[in-house]
């Protein structure tokens, strides 16, 4: 019983996750409540507090969840990168430059508590900076490497802003030359 209980409490808090997720991205930030994530997850409100005390945990969660998941894909890029012989550093440049539309809507959704809350982003800018270290330190062109870097979060804070984004064409093509640079950085 012990075993079940265990795995149980993963999927709950992964349930009530994606729920929240459901309604930042649908209602924003500041009307994402406790209670809006009871009724979207079907859990009691005592369930839900009991994973999460406060609005702020549940925020503090979900980025951290997308921490996690963008560590997941940075750590498949680079075993790939491994696996084939080739610098982990242009896998890990070509993560950064993908578009993931879930992980866009989120982290625009989360835009407006971040400035009132504005440790709720630690973890990401902790992850930020030991990727820029690492890609940065390793780069036979420092600059070139920041100033690919810059490109990527300029056209990734575009779209979460809805500057204009680029159209899906001319992103990949931008993707592709700023990639092309990190080749000469990292051979």
């Amino acid at each position: 019983m012990t075993d079940t209980t265990v795995r149980a409490k993963p999927d709950t808090r992964s349930a009530i996750l994606d729920a929240t997720e459901t309604v930042i991205v649908r209602d924003g930030a500041r009307r994402t409540t406790i209670d809006a994530v009871v009724a979207e997850s079907g859990f009691s409100k005592g369930g839900v507090l009991y994973h999460f005390p406060s609005k702020t945990a549940l925020l503090k969660a979900l980025v951290q969840r997308l921490v996690d998941d963008f560590e997941a894909d940075l750590d498949r890029a680079s075993a790939e990168a491994e696996a084939h012989s080739e610098p982990v550093e242009h896998r890990v440049f070509a993560v950064l430059c993908e578009t993931n539309e879930r992980k866009k809507r989120i982290a625009g959704a989360l835009l407006g508590v971040t400035a009132e809350e504005p440790e709720l982003l630690d973890p990401a800018r902790a992850l930020k900076a030991r990727i820029e270290a690492r890609l940065f330190s390793t780069a036979s062109d420092p600059a070139l490497a920041r100033i690919v870097m810059l490109a990527i979060d300029g056209m990734s804070y575009r779209e979460m802003l809805g500057f204009d984004p680029l159209s899906p064409g001319d992103r990949e093509a931008v993707c592709d030359r700023l990639l092309t640079l990190t080749e000469d950085i990292y051979s």
